[in-house]
């Protein structure tokens, strides 16, 4: 066997090849054309009529309707402010279970009936776990 199939050559790295002898006025000028700066996402409006949100504030859809045009970061998912609302409301929620785990756990009826008597009395799941959070803060 030869030298040259026992080990793999690699291949030489390319770097773009340097202008010599040209002085920078003479440098040949690269143009980039940018495109318009794109939103990342609608105004109310817009995502409610799903129609393209053109332009700054008052974007041109609600220009000519005539209706206002507002921007609300937390309905666009891909925000980082979205990501943090998003992980606050799971620790939330984990923190909640926990504690509905060791009440349930714990085997102390009282505490389980009145656990059970404060969910049936809350109007809804977000009030039942506004009250949750309650508890658990007054237990600390």
């Amino acid at each position: 066997m030869s030298m040259m199939t026992e080990h793999a050559v690699k291949p030489r790295t390319l770097l773009p090849a340097v202008c010599r002898g040209l002085h920078r006025s003479q440098a040949p000028i690269l143009r980039i054309e940018r495109k318009s700066k794109r939103r990342s996402f609608a105004c109310t409006s817009c995502q409610r009529k799903r129609v393209k949100c053109i332009g700054p504030p008052p974007c041109e859809a609600c220009a000519v309707s005539k209706s206002e045009c507002s921007f609300e970061p937390f309905t666009d998912k891909r925000r980082k402010l979205a990501l943090r609302v998003a992980q606050r409301d799971a620790e939330n929620y984990r923190r909640i279970s926990a504690y509905i785990t060791n009440i349930l756990r714990s085997g102390k009826e009282e505490d389980v009936k009145i656990l059970v008597k404060r969910m049936q009395k809350a109007s809804s799941l977000d009030f039942a776990l506004a009250d949750l959070q309650l508890l658990i803060s007054q237990k600390k």
